[in-house]
């Protein structure tokens, strides 16, 4: 027995503690920060991609953010269809730790530029890489609609979305691996992602159950579109944590509150995108519920994000206004404390009837409103309040 427990002390001792996600060695420090995936307007321009990381660091050479196909009715199911090498010897994270990703696009047949939204706002101790690319249509939604990437680093601008499993991962030119070879769900225990190292890892899971197959989802966390009504439809690999996303739209913002590392839905944030770039705002289809109509994430560009706990308390600094008359008829009258940037009113099935960007007088005209049940949302400092009225 001693002689056992020796051995295993010096085994320890030697190479430490090995851990793994699902036979897919794990290390840690780094993580993603942002993923803005095939958002409203043209992907080619409007994806953003953040990472975070020791600041100032030199990324690794070896560090590539890779997508595994989840979708039954894909040629590439269980394999790696995207493959980004992120590091390059002399990238580095920013000062405040975040590296980001954006493309810029070139129509070959006029020469119009267009320019991603994101790289102005960005907070100036990120690190940004711009990718030039070319194309025949910036507002195409094909890898056809891309002819050249400048650096190519693997990136089209036009990423793989749901049902995908994004991973951070340090490994040997991954793009084609078979992670799931007999597509039963669960990460093999034999093949190259076997010698990888997994830094970080999060899926969407849809709910198209196209051509009456499984979706599946290989991450360490995993949202899944209306799991509790199709859940015998959708299969998560061992080890993963299952958060069901039950909502009827896709979810196009993937976010890790403030500086968190674990997998859980304290630990990020994920919906669907309301509104134009890069004014994005996380509509009501969001979890969790305290990121629900955050219209802030203007404010975080290439920085960390808010988390649900402070939202809540930023929150409270706007709530000293007041709406009256309550019932209303023609006008309702908004006092705040704070500069107020949007207001919109919305119909009991959601429907936008109203949307304003300034207030004059404090007024709002609801004349054209028939009588009923409204829900009237104001935007401030990143934050928003939503109130019911009544209009009579």
């Amino acid at each position: 027995m001693k002689t056992k427990l020796l051995f295993t002390l010096l085994l320890v001792s030697a190479f430490g503690f090995s851990q793994s996600f699902s036979n897919i060695p794990t290390g840690s420090g780094i993580y993603f920060n942002k993923v803005i995936i095939s958002p409203n307007g043209p992907d080619l321009t409007n994806e953003l991609i953040e990472i975070r990381g020791t600041a100032n660091a030199v990324i690794p050479n070896d560090l590539w953010l890779v997508v595994v196909e989840g979708d039954p009715n894909a040629g590439n199911y269980g394999k790696v269809t995207d493959a980004m090498n992120i590091g390059d010897g002399t990238r580095t994270f920013g000062a405040n730790g975040i590296f980001a990703i954006v493309c810029n696009y070139t129509d070959e047949n006029t020469a119009v530029v267009t320019t991603n939204p994101y790289e102005s706002l960005m907070h100036a101790d990120a690190n940004v890489l711009v990718i030039e690319l070319t194309g025949n249509d910036v507002t195409g939604g094909s890898n056809s609609n891309t002819s050249t990437q400048t650096p190519d680093i693997g990136y089209d601008g036009n990423f793989a979305d749901a049902t995908g499993s994004f991973m951070l991962i340090s490994a040997t030119d991954p793009d084609g691996a078979v992670i799931d070879a007999d597509l039963d769900g669960n990460i093999d225990a034999t093949g190259d992602h076997t010698s990888w190292t997994l830094y970080d890892s999060v899926a969407f899971m849809d709910d198209d159950l196209e051509s009456g197959g499984i979706e599946r989802a290989y991450a360490q966390i995993v949202f899944a579109q209306e799991n509790s009504t199709i859940g015998a439809s959708q299969s998560v690999t061992a080890g993963a944590t299952l958060i069901d996303f039950p909502f009827n739209t896709d979810a196009h913002i993937i976010i890790r509150q403030g500086a968190s590392t674990g997998y859980t839905i304290n630990d990020w944030a994920i919906g669907d995108t309301s509104g134009d770039s890069p004014n994005w705002e996380l509509d009501s289809d969001t979890l969790p519920a305290a990121f629900e109509d955050w219209a802030g994430i203007n404010t975080v560009y290439g920085a960390l994000n808010p988390t649900a706990a402070t939202l809540s308390t930023e929150s409270l600094e706007i709530n000293d206004f007041k709406i009256y008359p309550n019932p209303a008829k023609d006008y309702i009258t908004i006092e705040s404390n704070v500069q107020i940037s949007s207001v919109q009113v919305h119909d009991i099935l959601g429907k936008k009837v109203i949307s304003q960007n300034e207030i004059t007088n404090n007024r709002l005209d609801v004349s054209s409103l028939n009588n009923g049940v409204y829900f009237i949302k104001v935007n401030a400092n990143g934050n928003t309040i939503t109130k019911k009225i009544i209009i009579e």
